[in-house]
């Protein structure tokens, strides 16, 4: 099934102050999943019981504002890369699952529209979670708090990190999950508590602001990057 929430969805729901998770699921979540060996794009390790919670993570319920975002065509596509029938397979057995665009703010990046989720955001006490550098964001975010994790292996330290956002979550608020893998474990149990923030897995879509060039599309320079606003 697909869910029709889009880009300007988000940014509306953000503004009107209407609370809502967006996971994103892309080849590294799908290869944990299914048990790959190795590590993704970024050397963050394929493990087995995160690959199990991710499995456990995959819930889409829109109507409540959970949203859940997978790579466009990927159902249709089964010669893009090894899992690609696994996926069709697993989600073909649930029929009530439901999904999003997962490239939506990639897609905003490329089209210099990232401003737009900037501006949106103003007012919003915002709490990152992702490594140190994203500390860097600040003249397009104003930081109430970060929750620090390591550049690589995040997953090895999944107890502290799910504390420190189940605290954050209490009061009205924004976080942005910039932690790989994990991420879409920690919105789903962080959801599943009732938190009052809204949760947003944006990825690596901010890297370039803090002059990391991590995909290859940022090094072609197809990022476009907004103005500060701080």
């Amino acid at each position: 099934m697909t869910d029709p929430w889009r880009y300007e969805d988000m940014l509306a729901d953000i503004r009107a102050g209407r609370r809502f998770a967006f996971a994103r699921y892309c080849d590294g979540e799908w290869n944990a999943i299914f048990g790959r060996r190795g590590a993704n794009c970024d050397g963050h390790a394929y493990y087995p019981e995160m690959g199990e919670a991710l499995r456990e993570s995959l819930i889409t319920d829109p109507s409540h504002g959970y949203h859940v975002g997978i790579m466009p065509g990927l159902l249709h596509d089964t010669g893009r890369w090894w899992a690609a029938p696994q996926v069709i397979e697993f989600v073909a057995a649930r029929p009530w699952l439901s999904f999003c665009n997962a490239l939506m703010l990639l897609s905003a990046s490329k089209a210099g529209r990232l401003g737009e989720f900037f501006e949106a955001l103003r007012g919003w006490p915002v709490t990152i979670i992702g490594n140190r550098h994203m500390a860097g964001l600040s003249p397009w975010i104003e930081i109430a708090d970060m929750i620090v994790v390591p550049e690589r292996d995040c997953w090895m330290i999944n107890h502290d990190i799910l504390l420190g956002l189940l605290e954050t979550c209490r009061v009205p608020s924004v976080v942005l999950f910039a932690c790989s893998m994990p991420a879409k474990v920690w919105i789903r149990r962080a959801w599943e508590s009732r938190c009052a923030a809204t949760l947003i897995d944006v990825g690596a879509v901010l890297d370039p602001y803090v002059g990391r060039m991590s995909r290859g599309y940022m090094r072609e320079g197809k990022a476009i990057l907004a103005e500060p606003l701080y």
